[in-house]
C-alpha cells in the first residue's frame, strides 16, 4: 500500500509539472527556439462595397526611419498598440515627435480583383503620411520641416487615400505629434480614431455620411450661427451709415463671433492649427471687448467712468496677452524644446482666461439701475454666457494637468432631439442672441424716437432762428443794404435786427453769442427781446449797449455776447458803439472804434461812441468774427488781411469767400452803400 501511495504521489507530481510547463511554455522559450514570428495578418473578408474597420492590434514603434515603410521590413519586435486611442493612453505619456504604425493586411480570395481600394483616416494627432506597400499614397497635414496640422474638435476632417487595385500588403502610417500646448487633453498623439478600409465608392459614401451626421448633429448651432451672422451684417451696415452709433459696431462684432470661431476651428482644412490657435484667443478677447461695451451701452452704464476705464484696460490687457500666443505660433517649435513653448503659452493664456469673468462685474454694476425687463433678460443671458465660457476655458484648457471634467460637462450635449444635439453653450448662445436683438431693437427704437424729438427741437429752433435774423433783408431809406447769414449748425448764435427810429434814422444791432447751436440761439433771442424793449428808451447806441449789458448780467449763465450797435442817418452820418465786437470796414479800411467789454460780464460797464460820415457810393461793412476766424484744412485763419481785401464786395460774396475758405463759426455780414439806386 505504501508503495502504491508513493507511486501515486510521483504520478501526481509529474502531472503537475507537465501542467506548469504547459502554462509557462508561451513565455519561457525552449533552448534553440526561434524568435517570435510577426503577428498574424488581418484577413479581410467580404470587402465588396462594404467598409471594414482596421481595429485590433497594430505594430508600433517610436522614432523615424523611412525604411519602416517597406513591406519587407521585419516589425515583429515592435510593440502592439490599438488605433482609436491616443498613444499617450497606451504607455507613451508625454511623447511628441515621430512614431510609426504598421499593419499586415491579407484580402480573402473572394475579393474582386478589379476592386479599387481606399483608406479612410478619420483623424490623426498631429500629422501623418500613409504608405501602402512602400509607396506614399496620402498625407493628412504636412510633416516637418514646416509642419502643417489642424484642430479636429467635432468637425469631420478625414483623409481618403487611394490604394489602387485590390491586393494584400502592408499599411504603414508615419505619424508626427506636435509639441504640447496649454490647450491639451490628458491623452494625445497618434491615430486617435480607427482607420477604415473599403472600395473607393464605399469610402466616399462613408465620408459623405460622416459629414451628413455632423451637419445633422450641429444644425441647431449652425442655424444660430447663421442668424447671428445675418444680424451682425445688418448691424454693421447700419453702423457704416451712421458711424456715431458705436453700439451697432459692438453688436456686429459680438454677433459675428460664432462664425469666426467655427471658421478658424471647425471647418476642415481651412486654417491650420498654428494660425487658429494663435488667433482664437485674440478673437475671443476682441469679442469680449465688444460684448462688454455693448452691455455698458445697453444697460445705460456709460456714465460710470470707472467702469468704462477699467473695461478698456482689462480688454486691452487680455488682447495683449493673447498676442503673445500669436507671436509664439510664428516659430517652428518642432525644431526646439517644447517646454519653452508650453510654459510661455500657459503664462500668456491664464490671465486673459481669468479676465473673461469681467462681464459679471458689468452686470453687477447694472443691478443698481432701474432697467426694463428686456435689459434684465439681456444681463442674465450675458452673465450665463460669460460664466459658461469662463468655466469651460478655465477648467478645459488645462485639463491635461488638472484632470478636471467640468469643462467637458459644459460642452457635452444635455439633450438630443431628432439627432440634433443641444449643449448648455448652444442654449445660452441662443437666448443671448435673441436677448441682444430684443434690447438692441428697443435701443434703436429709442434712438429713433430721440432723433425724431431732436428734429422737432431743431424745427422749433429754426423758427427761433427766424426771430434772430429778418426773414427778408430790410430796407434803410437812402441806402443799398445787403445781408448774408450762414449758421455753422442748424441754428446759430449770431443775430441782427434793424429798428426804424422816430427821428428818421435806423438802428442796426449785430451780435454774436458765445457758443453755437440751440443754446446760443436762445440766448440771442433773449438779447433781441431786451433790445426791442430798450430801443425806444435809449437815445444813443452807447446807452443802448450799457442798458443791454445790465440785462445780460442779470441773466448770466457763464457766456457772453459781443455786439455792435450803429445808428444810421439818411445823410450818411453813422454813430457806432461796440461791446467787444469786430470793427466795421469803410471803403476797405477798418474803422478805429473802441472795443469795449462784451455784454454779460461786468454790470457797470460804460461804452464809447464813434461818429463817422459815409461818403456817397462807398461801402460800410459790418461782420461777425465767423469771417475772420474761418480756418482752412491747413489750420490757417482767414484773418484781417483777406477780410480787408474783400470788404468792398457785397455781403453775399464776402460770406461765400469765408465759407469756402473753411467755415468754423456762424457768419453774418451786412453791407450798406449810401446813395445807391
Amino acid at each position: 500500500m505504501a508503495r502504491n501511495m508513493v507511486t501515486n504521489l510521483r504520478c501526481s507530481s509529474a502531472l503537475q509539472g507537465l501542467a506548469l510547463l504547459a502554462l509557462l511554455a508561451p513565455i519561457l522559450p525552449a533552448r534553440g527556439q526561434t524568435p517570435p514570428l510577426a503577428p498574424a495578418p488581418l484577413v479581410l473578408e467580404g470587402l465588396g462595397r462594404a467598409t471594414l474597420p482596421l481595429d485590433g492590434p497594430w505594430q508600433f514603434q517610436t522614432g523615424d526611419d523611412l525604411a519602416w515603410a517597406s513591406p519587407a521590413f521585419d516589425d515583429s519586435a515592435w510593440q502592439p498598440i490599438l488605433t482609436g486611442s491616443p498613444w499617450e493612453a497606451q504607455g507613451h505619456h508625454g511623447y511628441t515627435g515621430y512614431a510609426w504604425y504598421r499593419r499586415h493586411i491579407v484580402l480573402s480570395s473572394d475579393t474582386p480583383a478589379a476592386l479599387n481600394l481606399a483608406l479612410f483616416l478619420p483623424a490623426c494627432d498631429s500629422a501623418c503620411e500613409i504608405y501602402w506597400n512602400g509607396a506614399l499614397v496620402g498625407a493628412l497635414g504636412k510633416l516637418p520641416p514646416n509642419p502643417v496640422w489642424y484642430q479636429y474638435f467635432d468637425a469631420p476632417l478625414g483623409l481618403i487615400a487611394p490604394l489602387g487595385r485590390a491586393q494584400s500588403g502592408v499599411l504603414a502610417i508615419r505619424v508626427w505629434k506636435a509639441p504640447i500646448v496649454f490647450l491639451a487633453s490628458a491623452a494625445e498623439g497618434g491615430l486617435t480614431q480607427v482607420p477604415i478600409l473599403g472600395s473607393q465608392q464605399a469610402i466616399a459614401s462613408h465620408d459623405i455620411e460622416l459629414h451628413y451626421r455632423w451637419l445633422r448633429r450641429n444644425e441647431f448651432g449652425l442655424g444660430v450661427m447663421l442668424l447671428s451672422t445675418v444680424a451682425a451684417l445688418l448691424a454693421l451696415i447700419a453702423w457704416l451709415r451712421n458711424r456715431s452709433r458705436t453700439v451697432l459696431l459692438w453688436l456686429a462684432i459680438t454677433l459675428i463671433f460664432p462664425l469666426e470661431a467655427n471658421l478658424i476651428s471647425n471647418v476642415p482644412g481651412l486654417v491650420q492649427f498654428r494660425w487658429s490657435y494663435g488667433t482664437v484667443g485674440v478673437i475671443i478677447s476682441i469679442r469680449d471687448l465688444a460684448a462688454w461695451f455693448l452691455l455698458i451701452a445697453l444697460l445705460n452704464l456709460g456714465d460710470q467712468r470707472w467702469l468704462v476705464k477699467w473695461t478698456r484696460i482689462i480688454a486691452l490687457t487680455a488682447i495683449a496677452f493673447d498676442l503673445v500666443d500669436s507671436v509664439l505660433m510664428l516659430f517652428d517649435w518642432s525644431r526646439h524644446s517644447g517646454a519653452v513653448l508650453l510654459w510661455t503659452d500657459v503664462l500668456s493664456t491664464i490671465p486673459p482666461v481669468l479676465l473673461e469673468t469681467w462681464g459679471i462685474v458689468i452686470v453687477v454694476a447694472a443691478m443698481r439701475r432701474r432697467l426694463d425687463l428686456a435689459r434684465w433678460i439681456l444681463a442674465i443671458c450675458v452673465l450665463l454666457s460669460d460664466l459658461i465660457t469662463a468655466v469651460r476655458d478655465i477648467t478645459g484648457l488645462g485639463n491635461r494637468w488638472t484632470h478636471w471634467t467640468i469643462g467637458n460637462m459644459v460642452v457635452a450635449p444635455i439633450i438630443t432631439i431628432g439627432g440634433v444635439s443641444l449643449a448648455a453653450e448652444n442654449l445660452t448662445d441662443t437666448f443671448l442672441l435673441f436677448a441682444i436683438l430684443l434690447v438692441a431693437a428697443r435701443f434703436i427704437l429709442e434712438q429713433n424716437h430721440r432723433q425724431t424729438a431732436l428734429e422737432l427741437e431743431y424745427r422749433a429752433a429754426r423758427e427761433v432762428q427766424q426771430r434772430l435774423v429778418p426773414v427778408s433783408v430790410p430796407s434803410i431809406p437812402g441806402f443799398d443794404l445787403r445781408a448774408a447769414f450762414l449758421p455753422a449748425q442748424e441754428v446759430g448764435g449770431d443775430f441782427y435786427q434793424i429798428f426804424p427810429q422816430t427821428d428818421g434814422s435806423s438802428l442796426i444791432v449785430l451780435g454774436d453769442v458765445s457758443g453755437k447751436g440751440l443754446t446760443a440761439a436762445m440766448k440771442g433771442v433773449l438779447a433781441l427781446g431786451a433790445v426791442r424793449a430798450l430801443a425806444e428808451s435809449c437815445p444813443s447806441p452807447a446807452q443802448l449797449l450799457t442798458s443791454l449789458n445790465r440785462e445780460m448780467v442779470k441773466a448770466a449763465d457763464g457766456g457772453f455776447i459781443t455786439c455792435l450797435c450803429a445808428q444810421i442817418f439818411p445823410d450818411g452820418r453813422a454813430i457806432i458803439s461796440s461791446a467787444g465786437h469786430p470793427a466795421p470796414y469803410l471803403n476797405g479800411q477798418e474803422l478805429p472804434i473802441g472795443g469795449g467789454i462784451p455784454l454779460g460780464i461786468l454790470a457797470n460797464t460804460e461804452y464809447l461812441e464813434t461818429t463817422v460820415q459815409l461818403p456817397p457810393g462807398q461801402s460800410l461793412m459790418l461782420l461777425s468774427d465767423g469771417v475772420l476766424e474761418a480756418t482752412n484744412p491747413a489750420g490757417e485763419l482767414f484773418g484781417f488781411d483777406r477780410t480787408r481785401a474783400i470788404s468792398t464786395q457785397s455781403a453775399e460774396e464776402i460770406a461765400r469767400h469765408a465759407q469756402q475758405f473753411g467755415q468754423d463759426d456762424d457768419i453774418t455780414v451786412l453791407t450798406l452803400v449810401l446813395g445807391a439806386a
